[in-house]
């Protein structure tokens, strides 16, 4: 199966003249930096890191009975 999904990214401009970084619908990812482009990369940053943390979640409390669990890759690639 080849699955796509798209998030919007949303920058404003913030106090001096920082801009935040947010991702629309995952309201737990934002950032600032000082320019658009440097915000853009810490918003993957961020994506990235709150993956992880819901990975780290989840691995506290194992499901009870059989379960079966194998990896589970996703790449991101920022346009």
């Amino acid at each position: 199966m080849t699955g796509r999904l798209v998030f919007t990214a949303v920058y404003e401009q913030v106090e001096d003249g920082w801009t935040q970084a947010r991702i629309e619908q995952l309201p737990a990812v934002v950032t600032a930096a000082p320019t658009v482009a440097e915000a853009k990369e810490l918003l993957v940053d961020a994506l990235y890191e709150y993956l992880l943390s819901l990975a780290a979640s989840d691995q506290a409390s194992p499901p009870k009975g059989s379960v079966e669990r194998l990896p589970f890759e996703i790449v991101i690639n920022a346009a």
